[in-house]
């Protein structure tokens, strides 16, 4: 609103309406004519009875208040809304007012979608491109994080995905090359020995057909680690799970290794109280995670060495099964790696002796699968020990479960197709 001018009328006559602006005076008007008139002819406003808004001849809004002194009306308070030239203050004024806060709102507005739309849209885009280019194969394309934090956090999860499939890919390589040199090996000296018996260079006698046997013997327990992995990283491992006591478990693993350790001259130790509680467990997998343990630890064992076998209850964890040795000990460099498939610590080890280096592998995922962690430490020139825990209870995410078969034994399980 513009500023109402207040102006105040004398008792004085006067001859014309002021100048457009100046403060216009009002003539004392006799009481009975006050009802009756309203603005001279000059333009000037007579003072009413009471107060009452008017319009003046040239369209000014004036509001007048009666002066009285002692009970005779000797002026007036003229109220002017509109008065001064330039400071009309109408509708069309106020619409011209909104109309251009409100363009100039629109526009910054504008402004602010056009500079923020660019710094997510670009990011986007460059991590749509980048989406692109890894599907196509390039395992090696990054994004950088955008300025915005949603975009930067959807970029450092796009790098993290990114680097998975890497190390996934990589992974997939190196195991189908393991593979196949594994395979090619045993393969390779069946046939030498068949074209040499072919040739007259061997006698096909009973020590040809024995060493023949025991390459067919490696190949099929690599085939059959192989399948067994594959079922586990399925989720269709077959476990036959059963209340078991860890003392029982570990003296079966004992007596089954007992004329190796004897023959190796190692000591083989069981320290574990009957008193355990029963875990739930399938104990030919269990027996076969062991039996991979002490297998190793009597591989790196010399003579005079020592093999413990030993289980004990770990609050809230369940049973801590351990496998120690006072053997050579593991690098702290191959020590990060001792459970990947195919990985030997001595790689000058031959595979008839050490095998393929599936074991460990295997152990960890019969392990993961009846819920439990494994895990080895280990020290250069004073031993191994290598500890999984099993749960009390079957695991609470259902692991188990998904791995019990509907039918049919262990021996039956397949891939799916």
């Amino acid at each position: 609103m513009m500023p109402m001018m207040p102006m105040m009328a004398s008792a004085e006559s006067m001859s014309s309406r002021p100048p457009r602006g100046a403060t216009p005076l009002l003539l004392p008007v006799p009481p009975e004519d006050v009802l009756s008139s309203t603005v001279t002819a000059g333009g000037v406003a007579i003072v009413p009875a009471n107060p009452v808004q008017m319009m003046s001849a040239d369209g000014q809004v004036l509001l007048t208040i009666p002066i009285q002194l002692r009970d005779e009306t000797v002026g007036a308070l003229v109220i002017d809304y509109a008065s001064g030239e330039g400071r009309t203050f109408g509708f069309a004024n106020l619409a011209r007012g909104v109309g251009a806060a409100g363009l100039a709102l629109a526009g910054i507005l504008l402004g602010l979608a056009i500079f923020f739309s660019r710094r997510i849209s670009t990011p986007l885009a460059q991590l749509n491109q980048a989406a692109r280019a890894l599907t196509a194969g390039d395992m090696q394309v990054r994004v950088e994080p955008g300025r915005v934090r949603e975009v930067a956090d959807l970029a450092l999860s796009f790098n993290q995905l990114a680097d998975a499939l890497a190390a996934a890919d990589q992974q997939r390589r190196q195991l189908t090359a393991d593979v196949a040199h594994e395979l090619r090996t045993p393969l390779s000296i069946i046939k030498g020995r068949l074209e040499g018996v072919q040739d007259g260079v061997y006698e096909p006698d009973q020590s040809q057909i024995a060493g023949l046997l025991g390459e067919v013997a490696l190949l099929e327990r690599l085939i059959e680690d192989l399948r067994l992995l594959a079922l586990a990283d399925a989720g269709q491992l077959a476990l036959y799970p059963e209340p078991c006591a860890p003392a029982h478990l570990l003296h079966d693993t004992a007596r089954s290794f007992a004329r190796q350790a004897e023959e190796q001259a190692v000591a083989l130790h069981v320290e574990a109280a009957d008193a355990l509680p029963e875990v739930l467990v399938d104990p030919q997998r269990i027996s076969q995670v062991l039996g991979n343990l002490v297998g190793n630890a009597l591989r790196h064992s010399p003579p005079g060495g020592q093999i413990t076998l030993s289980a004990q209850v770990v609050a809230d964890e369940g049973v801590a099964f351990a496998v120690s040795d006072t053997g050579h000990g593991i690098a702290p460099a191959d020590l990060p790696h001792i459970f990947d498939r195919f990985y030997r610590v001595d790689r000058a080890r031959s595979r008839s002796a050490g095998g393929a280096g599936l074991g460990l592998a295997i152990a960890r995922r019969i392990i993961e699968t009846h819920g439990g962690t494994i895990n080895a430490t280990s020290t250069l020139g004073h031993g191994t020990t290598m500890r999984f825990v099993l749960p009390l209870e079957p695991a609470s995410d259902g692991t188990m479960d998904r791995a019990l078969p509907h039918q049919g034994s262990a021996d039956d399980q397949t891939l799916p197709a």
